[in-house]
């Protein structure tokens, strides 16, 4: 029981990086590309906004999964045993997976 509450808390606090990356990396520079006028409008920054979209929806896709696995390794064990890993991991999963379903209606 211990390792699978310890391999649910590593698991959610990876899809917490992941969102975390997304927030701060992708976003903005997605933002930044969409809403100024001082870039012109090519090829290149097509392709670069393609690029970062498919990015941003590849992730979004990545933490839900991540997420919910996290969500169900933590819970499982957190009925049998109540201790703090489990409901960290449960929560940190859960937020991943809000914040993945967040991200992908950018």
């Amino acid at each position: 029981m211990r390792a699978l509450s310890a391999v649910g808390f590593v698991i959610s606090i990876i899809g917490l990086l992941l969102v975390c990356y997304n927030q701060f990396a992708v976003i903005p520079f997605l933002t930044d590309l969409n809403g100024s006028n001082e870039i012109l409008d090519n090829e290149f920054t097509a392709a670069l906004r393609q690029k970062y979209e498919t990015q941003l929806l590849f992730i979004s896709t990545i933490s839900i999964i991540v997420g919910v696995f996290s969500v169900l390794f933590c819970s499982l064990v957190y009925l049998r045993k109540r201790t703090r890993m489990t409901l960290m991991g449960t929560i940190f999963g859960l937020l991943a997976a809000v914040m993945g379903i967040i991200h992908s209606w950018y």
